[in-house]
């Protein structure tokens, strides 16, 4: 039988949002207003947005273990998601096996990354909350998945609605999930224009899917080795420059095709 949105709001309101039980998304977006940022943070109940030390300003982010693509690339050598960053190495009992994940090992951090994907898919006010938090603790740029990847053609429309909604801010979306982004723009969605989506190559030195992000309007990114970079003319700044975007926008802008970065573990 059909729910309808007031008894799907009442299920999902009557779950922890610190559990990892969320597995189907709730397609309806539900409008809400909110007067101040304090009173639309306790309505969530947890910072929904995360900070990375990189990024000029506050960005979004979901566990690596949710990772679709990615998560079949882990144990692959030659592939960038070999020892992911945000990954924490572990064997089946949850001990960890090397120092690999750094922060992404703290359970206050592993908690925040479980919160924020369990709004992000299963919380009818995921839209809402969001177009309210960006537009009034984000001055210009704007980064979705610092950890993580889209999860369902569902969630790629959601952020786009966010993206529309605010039309001032730049957004960048990093993404290895080619399939997914290509079904939802063939099947005639359209992405907005302040959104840059960039397929991600697979593979260290790799060749980027130019061929399919033209097809589907968007641009790319790579990451290459030490040597390789080294001798690119065109480059990710960040690793010379402390680790930092300090004022390139050039993963925001759709007109910078490609944007390579160096390898790091």
């Amino acid at each position: 039988m059909k729910q309808n949105k007031a008894e799907r709001r009442e299920k999902y309101e009557d779950k922890s949002m610190k559990t990892n039980i969320f597995t189907v998304q709730i397609a309806d977006q539900i409008d809400k207003v909110f007067d101040t940022i304090t009173k639309c943070d306790d309505f969530v109940g947890f910072e929904l947005l995360s900070n990375p030390s990189k990024m000029p300003e506050k960005a979004f982010n979901i566990p690596a273990d949710k990772c679709k693509a990615g998560s079949n690339m882990v144990g692959l050598e030659d592939h960038i998601c070999h020892e992911c960053y945000a990954l924490p190495d572990k064997d089946e009992d949850g001990k960890f096996l090397s120092n690999r994940g750094g922060r992404y090992k703290l359970d206050v951090v592993q908690n925040s990354l479980n919160n924020r994907f369990n709004f992000a898919t299963m919380n009818p006010y995921f839209v809402a909350v969001m177009s309210y938090k960006i537009t009034k603790q984000i001055k210009k740029k704007f980064r979705w998945f610092d950890s993580g990847d889209i999860q369902s053609e569902l969630m790629l429309d959601n952020i786009c609605k966010v993206a529309r909604n605010t039309p001032h801010i730049k957004h960048w979306l990093p993404t290895k999930e080619w399939k997914l982004v290509e079904r939802y723009i063939t099947s005639g969605h359209k992405i907005p224009g302040n959104l840059c989506i960039r397929l991600s190559a697979l593979k260290k030195n790799g060749k980027p899917p130019t061929k399919l992000a033209r097809k589907l309007g968007l641009v790319t990114s790579t990451v290459v080795t030490p040597d390789v970079y080294d001798k690119l003319s065109f480059k990710c700044p960040s690793s010379q420059q402390k680790n930092q975007c300090v004022d390139c926008e050039a993963c925001w802008s759709n007109k910078v095709k490609d944007v390579p970065y160096k390898y790091h573990r």
